[in-house]
């Protein structure tokens, strides 16, 4: 391959598809590289990124009727919002600079007819992105203009009272100009919910109703023209929570208000054949803006509400040099300011007056980064590829008098990895890579002894084997180990604040992917981990095993296409019971495996521009539940640790290609 005449984000990330029409990555990840693309998207009836997250090797996600929370590599505690997983949209960062949350249900910037394809690539990310990429990186890459070149309106409907409304327009001009407008709208009244936990007269006998209620408004657009590319998205979405965050506030108002919004300037040029760079511009926004009722208390405190903000902007000079025979060198400088760090809950009346500010936490941190990678060849059949990466947090802490400057000692994130090309059909990875994670101001407002908090640090090893069995048949499989240290938990015997935990996980995923002739599609995965937590006890929330299986076929002569898919995930663990001393009185229990089915049929061809979709998912309505992200427990013994999952669910959307 002639990298030279590859332009700058192909050089450095974008994956090239063999002729089996598996995804290879070229360079950048020497781990096993997963990828959902758009017509995996449709076939099988996917609605957000979390549903993609869910189809993917190793990863699975918990949904507590507020957020879904990514997990993967055996860590996804249900209410960790940090999740170690980065998630980039054409590889910008989204996470807010608050919670470092990756939004990744309807709270997300990006609906899924936009999207290309999704690339996950397993391991450490710190090398090429710094701050909270530990566990892994998934790349969102949206479409161009010219993937539509027309305008199309969607209305979907679906269970529970749920509709939704898209009109995108997308073109590409005579001149080149590249051009991508998208606006949507989604409502879902929900569902009523019975709570043995709160069966009480007081507490409308355990029925929570019309508190699940969801909507959401994003906008997108993109725009590309001889190397520069401009692109904006925002969302606002608020989701009715059918758990109160006090015990006396159940069936009460509690809802989730979080608005985002992101933009990024990226200019893409030859510098000379051989010496390529690309410069990126980005800003951010993150407002949460819940409010939740309170029971018996001041009628002036009656309601709740956060204004909390976040605002971020930064700089990122990237260049990639191939001057040297056998080398492929990328490196550069990035500076991000996360200006914009409050925290500031306010009381409202029966009237939604504000009365006043229960306080006020502000924090800022200035980030300055240098980085650099070399994939280069050993021999014939062996490639290395080593990199480092510099990253100086400022952190300041102004909750209090007088300010807190962090003194976080610079994090030096390494990466070795080899690659051997066996034979035609048969490639060895192994690498070693560390990573970390900074602190974000929730972790630190949250606790009473923020100055003792340090960044996260993991180190990570990895095999992988990916072998080409047929034109048509790939096997890929990878074997890993990760330390996580620096870790903040709350120890069980005393509920004292430790900062210097360590959890552990290993495990095994396999992958294969057949095709037949026909255009018969087929992708299974399994997975299997071990991890334990800082006090060797297994890790909240994490599947020993994780089952996947796609398969799609075209039907009555190649006018519908079929999607069937089947998911796996084994028993997990429940968070602990504590007291009011934040001792633990029980530990976590554990909680049944469970498999399912999901069945897609979708118009494989156009009829007047006339597209539509209709997918069942649960189809077996298999009854099942996960553990909740926050625990209760009463001096009657009872406890409420699990959330109850949706039963089988419809989903149906018609689209228009109205004008070319």
């Amino acid at each position: 391959m002639d990298l030279t005449s590859l332009p700058f984000e192909k050089l450095t990330q974008t994956d090239v598809i063999t002729a089996s029409k598996l995804a290879k990555q070229v360079s950048d990840s020497p781990s096993a590289v997963s990828i959902v693309t758009a017509a995996d998207i449709r076939t099988f009836g996917y609605r957000t990124l979390a549903d993609v997250i869910n189809s993917m090797r190793g990863l699975y996600t918990t949904f507590d009727r507020r957020y879904e929370y990514l997990g993967g590599r055996g860590f996804g505690a249900p209410g960790d919002y940090v999740g170690r997983i980065m998630v980039l949209i054409d590889g910008s960062a989204t996470q807010d600079n608050l919670y470092n949350q990756a939004y990744i249900d309807n709270s997300g910037l990006i609906d899924l007819e936009l999207i290309d394809r999704v690339e996950y690539v397993p391991g450490t990310g710190s090398v090429t992105y710094g701050n909270n990429a530990l566990l892994g990186i998934i790349n969102v890459i949206t479409k161009k203009g010219s993937d539509f070149n027309s305008a199309q309106v969607a209305a979907d409907v679906f269970s529970h009272g749920g509709r939704k409304e898209r009109l995108s327009f997308g073109k590409k001009l005579d001149n080149g100009l590249d051009l991508l407008f998208s606006a949507s709208w989604l409502k879902s009244d929900g569902q009523d919910f019975y709570f043995p936990y709160f069966d009480t007269p007081k507490q409308n006998n355990g029925w929570a109703i019309g508190q699940d209620f969801e909507e959401a408004r994003r906008l997108f657009a993109k725009v590309e023209f001889n190397g520069l590319s401009l692109q904006a998205a925002s969302v606002t979405r608020t989701k009715a929570s059918p758990l109160p965050r006090r015990e006396d506030a159940f069936n009460r108002i509690y809802h989730l208000v979080d608005e985002t919004s992101h933009a990024s300037a990226k200019y893409d040029f030859n510098i000379s054949q051989d010496f390529k760079s690309v410069s990126r511009l980005y800003y951010g926004l993150y407002e949460d803006k819940s409010i939740r009722e309170y029971g018996a208390i001041d009628p002036k405190e009656q309601f709740r509400q956060n204004q909390h903000e976040g605002r971020w902007w930064g700089l990122d000079q990237k260049f990639a040099l191939t001057r040297f025979t056998g080398h492929t060198l990328v490196f550069g400088a990035e500076y991000r300011d996360d200006f914009k760090q409050v925290f500031s809950p306010v009381a409202l009346d029966a009237k939604f007056q504000k009365q006043f500010v229960y306080y006020r936490y502000p924090y800022t941190n200035r980030t300055y980064s240098l980085y650099a990678t070399d994939e280069f060849t050993v021999s014939d059949k062996l490639s290395a590829n080593v990199g480092l990466r510099y990253d100086k947090p400022n952190a300041i802490d102004c909750s209090v008098e007088p300010c807190i400057r962090y003194a976080h000692k610079a994090a030096i994130s390494p990466r070795l990895a080899l690659t051997l090309q066996a034979d035609a059909e048969t490639t060895i990875k192994a690498s070693h890579s560390q990573a970390f994670r900074l602190p974000n101001p929730y972790d630190i407002s949250s606790s009473k002894q923020s100055d003792l908090f340090k960044p996260e640090h993991v180190s990570a090893s990895e095999l992988v084997l990916l072998h080409d069995v047929s034109p048509k048949l790939r096997l890929t499989g990878s074997v890993y180990h990760y330390v996580l240290s620096d870790q903040h938990y709350v120890a069980s015997a005393s509920g004292a604040d430790v900062f210097d935990g360590q959890s552990k996980t290993k495990g095994l995923e396999v992958q294969i992917d057949q095709s037949w002739a026909g255009d018969v599609q087929l992708r299974a995965s399994a997975a299997w981990q071990d991890a334990t937590d800082s006090e060797g006890l297994r890790l909240v929330n994490s599947p020993r095993s994780l089952g996947k299986v796609n398969l799609s076929w075209p039907a009555l002569d190649n006018i519908l296409r079929i999607g069937l898919e089947a998911q796996y995930l084994g028993s997990r663990i429940t968070k602990e019971l504590r007291n009011s001393d934040n001792v633990m009185v029980r530990p976590g229990r554990p909680v049944g495996g469970t498999s399912f089915f999901n069945l897609t049929l979708t118009s494989a061809q156009r009829w007047n521009g006339l597209g539509a979709s209709f997918s069942i998912k649960n189809a077996l309505n298999r009854q099942f539940e996960v553990p909740a992200s926050v625990v209760r427990n009463t001096r009657e013994g009872m406890a409420l640790d699990t959330m109850q999952m949706d039963g089988r669910t419809y989903w149906l959307q018609v689209s228009w290609d109205f004008w070319k």
